[in-house]
């Protein structure tokens, strides 16, 4: 099961304070064992600086039309199972850009049997939606540690 309890929206800050305040947020506040980054473009930046800062806890994530495609299936598959729960209205820019964003989102097929999903960039940002996509890949690599007993 993966619940989702907040999300942080963070625009206009210098990428060495984000990077600062997203390797806090991941070791220290949230501890995350396993974080898939966008790591296409822009991204690779801040995908190196976590990878060396945290480790092989984080992935790096490229962008293609296929993977992007399969990354879309997860989501999909995550929602329709069941195993994927946001948090409820709490009335914050986050929550209602992340659901004017679901609203917006649209798909397409390909013959090649990949999907596409995307909100038109005429009508606004698909990030909340890709973070999501993310957060679930990072779930589906995540292996909890084991106890073994002598």
């Amino acid at each position: 099961m993966i619940l989702v309890r907040e999300q942080y929206w963070r625009k206009g800050i210098p990428h060495p304070a984000l990077h600062k305040e997203l390797y806090d947020l991941l070791r220290n506040v949230w501890g995350c064992r396993k974080v898939v980054v966008d790591a296409t473009g822009l991204g690779l930046g801040l995908a190196s600086f976590l990878r060396e800062a945290l480790g092989s806890r984080v992935v790096p994530f490229y962008f293609t039309q296929k993977s992007k495609s399969e990354l879309g299936y997860e989501l999909l598959a995550a929602i329709n199972g069941g195993c994927l729960k946001m948090y409820g209205a709490d009335g914050s820019p986050e929550f209602q850009e992340f659901w004017q964003e679901v609203d917006k989102a649209r798909s397409s097929f390909r013959p090649n049997q990949t999907m596409n999903f995307f909100v038109e960039p005429a009508q606004g940002h698909d990030d909340f939606i890709m973070s999501l996509a993310l957060l679930v890949e990072a779930a589906r690599q995540y292996e909890p540690r084991t106890a073994t007993g002598r």
